[in-house]
């Protein structure tokens, strides 16, 4: 299996920068995210000409420019962005006991009102008793989001909220939101997400994300 990653890593021309075993960039400019496990998934962006020719040589610079804050005011306009698989892949936990049921999936929407931008978390659980492994959300619990460069952003919830279980169809489902503030957004709209851990009562887990570059895409839809 290391043979095989390594042959594909030489073979897509890939060279390695910053947080090593975590990510790569292919020489077209692709940004490639690296799992623990071995595999690995394109990021689904590309990195500008001049920021891939100016740091072939130089270790880091390439994961420090795609997480680049600035401190440019925010002008958000009312907007909804369409909804997108953010998160999917098996839970730990739910793995110990079966092994086909234990897929952990959250859906995105991000909407912004009134100056605001909120990010709905819609999660499935693919199990009819959710809560008696991962609780319930309640007002403090976060959602971290491990970004390229080596920053973490905690997205708060502000509310409580309990699972709807359908025991008979075999799954679980928790709805919540989140509101992001500029601090956020501006650090997110220029970042790649590529490992999310997700703070239930019970426990937390980390998941993998299956759209790294979600932000990058989505927020300039709702940024005047």
């Amino acid at each position: 299996m290391k043979k095989i990653f390594v042959f594909c890593m030489l073979a897509f021309g890939i060279s390695m920068f910053a947080s090593a075993q975590q990510t790569a960039l292919t020489a077209n400019g692709k940004l490639v995210i690296l799992y623990d496990n071995g595999t690995w998934a394109y990021a689904d962006v590309k990195m500008p000409k001049q920021t891939v020719e100016g740091n072939k040589n130089q270790l880091g610079e390439v994961a420090n420019q795609a997480t680049i804050a600035d401190n440019k005011p925010i002008d958000l306009k009312d907007a909804v962005v369409e909804k997108m698989a953010f998160i999917e892949g098996p839970s730990k936990k739910l793995s110990k006991y079966f092994k086909q049921k234990n897929i952990v999936r959250c859906d995105f929407t991000l909407t912004s009102k009134g100056g605001k931008a909120y990010l709905q978390t819609d999660w499935k659980i693919m199990n009819g008793e959710a809560y008696s492994y991962f609780g319930f959300i309640k007002e403090g619990n976060k959602l971290s989001l491990e970004l390229v460069g080596g920053k973490t952003v905690d997205l708060v919830y502000g509310k409580e909220f309990e699972p709807k279980e359908y025991e008979k169809y075999g799954f679980s489902t928790y709805s919540a939101e989140l509101e992001l503030n500029e601090d956020q957004i501006r650090l997110l709209r220029n970042s790649i997400v590529y490992k999310a851990h997700m703070n239930w009562t019970k426990r937390t887990e980390e998941y993998k994300v299956v759209t790294p570059s979600y932000f990058i895409k989505s927020l300039p839809q709702i940024i005047e």
